[in-house]
């Protein structure tokens, strides 16, 4: 069995990768970025990845559904930005940065609350745990039926030959899970790179693209210990004046990296030398965007833009989650769906009953309006009628009332989920304008048989707005 997967805050696909080399099949993915977008598209969109290149605050779930034609999603993963709990970021300091991306870990909550995956995983960076926001999440998630478990590993303990620790999280409605231990042989710098031919010598494009550098710094490079050497170990005439002052920190930056140990954290500034422990063992020279991907377990033919300034090539490459740990993750929670999708230890009576308890514990916005209703006292309603030209949500028979609750995506409302993706344009514009001309249609039957209706929009059910909403149907219902 094949299981489904979201990937959301996708960058260049490091944690598609790793899903589709564990066996799931990516179904639809989300990425804002620009550059990081051309690199996930480049890979994915033979593999049939339905890709949505816009602001995840302005994505309706709905379209997700659709693709699954009613089954159920297996899982929801992502890597929510993480730039405001980063330790750079932070300045070493325990407080995050005041940065509005911050807040999208509730557009995941969100993702997860309306689509109801069966498994869900986030990752990111340690001090996320602390954040006041990622507690509340958690929170949630669990009052949702998930039991969220999380856990900072170092990749390096899963086959990553990089010195970096991620928080992972892990949560299943089919019972706990644990983010699972890493136990492998640690792959090192000579075990990944230490076969590439010199960047000059290549076929790949992406091999030969590395800063070239001024004479100075070019000459501090090359004095430079081969295999580990630091800036600590440069004759005093070619110490950099900031780095005599006492206490300065950083003392990775104009670093070589070491042929039998894992790298340092491939960053965002993985081709600037300055950056961080960044020169290649024994050449003269920063490593190569290829070298930085591959210490980052992409694949070596994976494709990035080739026609991007360096630095953003390094962003996209040094903030991507890498692949192999992203897929040891995934085994770990395809084996735990295993337990009940191809194990014995339900029969298919027992699973069926299992899957309908999931279905069932949804908390759809028409529950939320029908919760709502009835904590106003508005309790005697009907789902259906069989003598209406048409299916509203909730119907108030006695009084002639009916209350529409749209997705905003599927119906066209004006706000930002109502936006249309870039892809598939005309197929989704044809699609909706279909759909709102039934809306009129059926809202004018209704009219014609002197009842009234309300329209709530998907937009508008949000416990930010719950006073409102309530006024609104109370407004409608006298």
């Amino acid at each position: 069995m094949t299981y489904t997967a979201v990937d959301l805050f996708a960058g260049c696909g490091g944690m598609t990768e790793g899903l589709f080399e564990a066996g799931f099949n990516v179904i639809a993915a989300v990425e804002i970025d620009e550059f990081a977008a051309r690199a996930y598209r480049a890979n994915n969109d033979q593999r049939g990845v339905h890709f949505l290149k816009q602001d995840i605050r302005t994505v309706d779930t709905a379209i997700i559904a659709e693709l699954l034609h009613g089954e159920q999603l297996h899982l929801l993963a992502g890597c929510p930005p993480c730039q405001g709990f980063s330790t750079m970021r932070r300045k070493n300091k325990k407080r995050s940065q005041r940065d509005a991306r911050n807040r999208l870990i509730w557009e995941y909550v969100r993702f997860v609350e309306e689509l109801r995956p069966l498994t869900i995983m986030l990752e990111n960076v340690p001090a996320l745990a602390e954040y006041t926001e990622f507690k509340k999440a958690l929170s949630h998630l669990k009052r949702l039926g998930y039991n969220p478990k999380y856990m900072i590993a170092n990749v390096a303990d899963f086959g990553v030959p990089q010195r970096r620790k991620r928080l992972v999280m892990l949560g299943s409605l089919l019972g706990e899970i644990l983010p699972i231990e890493g136990q492998v042989e640690i792959v090192t710098v000579r075990d990944t790179i230490g076969n590439l031919e010199p960047p000059e010598e290549s076929n790949d494009p992406v091999h030969r693209i590395f800063p070239h550098h001024t004479p100075a710094v070019q000459r501090r490079i090359e004095l430079t210990p081969h295999d580990g050497g630091s800036r600590a170990d440069l004759p005093d005439e070619y110490t950099l004046e900031c780095h005599r002052r006492e206490g300065i920190g950083f003392r990775d930056v104009y670093g070589r990296l070491s042929w039998d140990r894992v790298s340092s954290t491939i960053t965002g500034g993985c081709l600037n030398p300055s950056k961080g422990r960044f020169l290649h063992p024994e050449q003269d020279r920063c490593i190569s965007a290829r070298e930085a991907s591959l210490l980052q377990t992409f694949p070596r033919n994976y494709i990035f833009p080739e026609d991007i300034p360096l630095a953003a090539i390094a962003l996209v490459i040094g903030n991507a989650l890498p692949p192999e740990f992203c897929k040891r993750q995934a085994e770990h929670i395809e084996e735990h769906l295993n337990e009940v999708f191809m194990s014995d230890v339900f029969d298919s009576e027992k699973r069926s009953e299992i899957m309908k308890k999931i279905k069932n514990k949804g908390t759809s916005p028409e529950i939320y309006v029908r919760e709502l209703l009835c904590e106003m006292g508005f309790k005697y309603y009907r789902l259906k009628s069989p003598t209406l030209p048409c299916n509203p949500d909730i119907i108030f028979h006695g009084k002639k009332k009916a209350i529409f609750i749209n997705g905003c995506f599927w119906h066209g409302h004006t706000c930002n989920r109502g936006h249309l993706p870039e892809s598939n344009r005309y197929f989704w514009k044809k699609k909706i304008e279909t759909n709102q001309k039934r809306d009129s249609y059926n809202y004018k039957a209704l009219a014609e048989m002197g009842w009234n209706y309300l329209v709530i929009w998907q937009c508008e059910i949000k416990v930010s707005k719950r006073d409102e909403l309530k006024d609104n149907l109370l407004r409608f219902m006298q």
